[in-house]
């Protein structure tokens, strides 16, 4: 009889052994995968390299996508410049705006191209003030007529915005 149940609880043994492995090297899988999803790039950073959102430079390969944002400053670390593109990003979205450019002038100018040849200029020290001026003129109802047309917002005015047209 002993032998008899061995014999129901070996196959049983085996699966909770197997589906053990199975999940475990999942997970290993997983892990990778997220490791490899930091290596995607992301933007062309200075027309030099590709890097990917954690600022890390990574080998071009021609396999990737020339769509990448263009990131471009003189003399600092892509970081900073990183962090201004999402937290602009996030404010053109309302629109439907998308950044193909971002450029950081020496002067503190933050130069946005989206991509269907709009333009939008900040000014680095006050790209929280700008932005939240932005967002409030995105959110008005006067925004859908004074933006047809539009070729430029500049933000650069305090508390003001200026809007060129074609």
């Amino acid at each position: 009889m002993n032998i008899k149940l061995s014999k129901k609880i070996f196959p049983f043994c085996l699966f909770i052994l197997f589906s053990g492995y199975a999940l475990a090297s999942s997970i290993v899988g997983l892990d990778s995968k997220e490791k490899e999803l930091t290596k995607i790039p992301y933007f062309h950073f200075n027309d030099d390299e590709v890097i990917s959102q954690n600022g890390e430079s990574i080998s071009f390969n021609d396999n990737y996508s020339l769509s990448l944002v263009n990131l471009s400053i003189d003399d600092k670390e892509p970081l900073g410049l990183i962090s201004n593109y999402y937290a602009i990003q996030d404010v053109l979205l309302l629109k439907d705006l998308h950044i193909k450019e971002l450029e950081h002038k020496k002067f503190g100018q933050i130069k946005i191209q989206t991509t269907n040849k709009k333009f939008i200029k900040f000014q680095d020290f006050q790209l929280t003030d700008q932005l939240r001026t932005l967002k409030l003129f995105f959110q008005s109802k006067d925004s859908h007529n004074l933006l047809k047309n539009f070729k430029t917002i500049d933000l650069r005015h305090k508390n003001k915005l200026a809007i060129g047209y074609y």
